[in-house]
């Protein structure tokens, strides 16, 4: 450190125990350019000693001690000598008790390990002890102005009166006449109570009551008073308490201000502040301020209500707001803060607030922004509360969705009862002329009459399928429970699809459960029977080769049926729909397999029905599995 930056010699107090330590903090001092007087000590006692008996600029303390340490010392210190600076020069600390020291009062800390730090600390310190030392002169000059100031205001203020111990004018200032119709010797003798209202009076005559008892000062007591041509004044009053020369108060000095014509206008912003307010909560919106230039945000009351809070029970801040913003919509703020900046523009848009309940709020957000040439120093703004508004837009998005839904319904069900009754009726049609034709041979009859039956089947599955599925649609379908058979039905179910496995020479298989074949439970034995059947009927539809297994197990207090097969599998985007109505993989024009499209909706409609659920396991071409489980009642 050069010599012109140099200081006055200083006195230091060192709590070191390191005699060495010591040598090296002086060496560094004096190196630095210090004038300095060091003396050191290594114990409490020594240390209370020295700062109650002498006066140190700088205290150098150590943090670890044998018997003491540094925030001992620093106590100490705060109570004896609170305006010396002391900084803690010590080995390794952790940044935990860094902190702790510096929350004590110590100025800084310096590691030994870095003891050419030291000197600048030291000259710092100095400063800000200097600098503290001077504000609070300057404080004390100014509690003195600020004194005397009031004691001129309390002297020479608007109507200046004096009143003895019962409450009568022993002086009035000729201001009192410009605001009461009497003179200056009318006023003598009358109490400040004559002249207002009774309820006024008696509210205002218990105060002074008070005031006197206690020989309290009179501060900024508002009263009304009647005053000229009936009219109503309100004064600002403030008074000392008047002593005789043996301590007795005698009565009450003071002053009157007129502050009528500004009470009015606060009761006219309160009124107006009010009817904002109503307006506010009638519209379901709040207004907001911030200010960039101190970081201070201002809410109005209806802004704390429609975000959940009580009002002005808090200073809100900027951190409050991106706690309750929706974590979604933090690009959209930074979009739109981004606008403002670039086109020093007004700006309007909609983002979520995730209020403390949980609760979700959506609102308009209107900002007007204000600049300082280019530098952005405040937003003004307005959320108004829109959550009806996007509920409304998500439910008619919702109806026009499944409006939409509903006419591709229609038009599914349409294509495929004209499909699935058409195609069915050509054949049998056709195959009952052929069979009626006496020109053809009994054998080909035969064939022909097969394909009728199958014709005929169809068709009534197709009629089955959609009595079905408008039986589920309204509701009306009737659960009737009974003692069931599971293995028995099961093998019942197969034994009606026997001959379509051989016709496509599947092997149809059934599981043996691990429970006894004369297992039974309750249940709806024709809708569990249906629901087989559609899965079953599913399977062989989608089957060309391989084989069909078909069980259950017990799972809980569950029964779990399975289907499964070796067929052409279901493709990953097709999953989620496998259980919709008329929704088929294959489009109509060029679909391989017939069918409604609703089987899968019918088994999942009649599984739901029983208090049960139904899933899916399938690959593309590694054939699926259709599980469904049914609660044990």
């Amino acid at each position: 450190m050069n010599s012109e930056n140099s200081i006055n010699r200083i006195s230091i107090l060192s709590l070191e125990d390191s005699v060495s330590d010591f040598e090296i903090i002086r060496k560094n001092l004096v190196k630095a350019g210090f004038d300095i007087a060091i003396s050191r000590v290594e114990n409490a006692t020594d240390f209370s000693n020295a700062i109650q008996s002498q006066t140190f600029h700088v205290i150098l303390v150590d943090y670890n001690l044998p018997s003491f340490d540094a925030v001992g010392a620093i106590n100490l210190c705060n109570q004896c000598c609170p305006d010396t600076p002391v900084i803690c020069v010590s080995g390794a600390i952790g940044e935990i008790k860094a902190i702790e020291i510096l929350k004590l009062g110590a100025v800084d800390y310096v590691l030994k390990d870095r003891l050419e730090r030291l000197p600048f600390s030291v000259k710092r310190a100095l400063e800000e002890a200097r600098e503290k030392k001077n504000r609070k002169f300057a404080e004390e000059a100014l509690i003195k102005s600020e004194n005397r100031l009031k004691d001129i205001i309390f002297s020479i203020a608007d109507w200046v009166w004096e009143i003895d111990l019962d409450g009568k004018y022993t002086y009035s200032s000729h201001q009192g006449t410009d605001l009461i119709d009497l003179s200056q010797d009318e006023i003598i003798g009358k109490k400040p109570f004559d002249f207002m209202t009774e309820s006024e009076s008696q509210r205002v005559s218990a105060l002074y009551a008070e005031f006197i008892k206690n020989k309290a000062p009179i501060v900024d007591l508002e009263n009304w008073i009647i005053g000229k041509s009936n009219s109503k004044i309100c004064l600002l009053t403030n008074g000392l308490p008047i002593f005789d020369q043996q301590g007795n108060c005698i009565g009450y000095r003071g002053v009157n201000k007129n502050i009528t014509e500004r009470k009015l206008v606060e009761e006219n912003l309160k009124q107006n502040e009010n009817e904002l307010n109503f307006a506010q909560q009638i519209a379901r919106m709040g207004n907001w301020s911030f200010d960039l230039r101190t970081n201070k945000m201002k809410w109005s009351k209806n802004m704390y209500l429609i975000l959940g809070y009580e009002p002005n029970t808090f200073e809100p801040d900027y951190s409050l707001f991106t706690k309750l913003l929706h974590p979604e919509d933090v690009n959209i703020i930074d979009e739109q803060f981004r606008a403002i900046i670039q086109n020093k523009s007004a700006v309007s848009f909609d983002f979520r607030y995730v209020l403390e309940n949980g609760n979700m709020l959506w609102v308009q957000n209107n900002i007007i922004p204000i600049f300082d040439g280019d530098n952005l120093i405040e937003l003004n703004g307005v959320n108004i509360d829109i959550t009806d508004k996007k509920r409304v837009e998500q439910e008619l998005i919702k109806a026009k969705q499944s409006a939409e839904a509903s006419d591709k319904l229609k038009t599914a069900f349409l294509n495929n009862i004209s499909h699935e009754i058409r195609t069915p009726l050509n054949g049998i049609l056709g195959f009952a002329q052929i069979i009626t034709n006496p020109n053809f041979p009994d054998d080909e009859k035969a064939i022909y009459f097969k394909m009728l039956n199958a014709s005929s089947d169809r068709l009534l599955n197709t009629v089955t399928n959609f009595i079905d599925i408008s039986i589920l649609s309204s509701g009306n379908q009737q659960v009737v429970r009974t003692e069931c058979s599971p293995q028995r039905l099961i093998e019942w179910i197969a034994s009606k699809f026997k001959e379509q496995c051989d016709d496509k020479d599947l092997t149809l298989n059934i599981i043996a459960s691990e429970l006894p074949a004369e297992f039974r439970f309750s249940t709806d034995q024709m809708l569990l029977g249906k629901i087989l059947n559609q899965l079953i009927d599913n399977a062989i539809k989608f089957t060309d080769s391989g084989q069909i297994s078909v069980g259950f197990n017990i799972l809980n207090t569950e029964l779990v049926f399975f289907v499964k097969d070796s067929g052409i599998g279901i493709s990953e985007e097709y999953k989620n729909r496998i259980f919709q109505n008329f929704d088929q993989e294959e489009n109509l024009d060029n679909r391989k397999y017939d069918g409604t499209g609703i089987g899968l909706a019918i088994a999942k409609g009649l599984v739901e029905l029983l208090g049960g659920s139904i899933w899916a396991e399938s690959e593309k071409g590694e054939g699926s599995t259709f599980s469904f489980s049914i609660p044990l009642k």
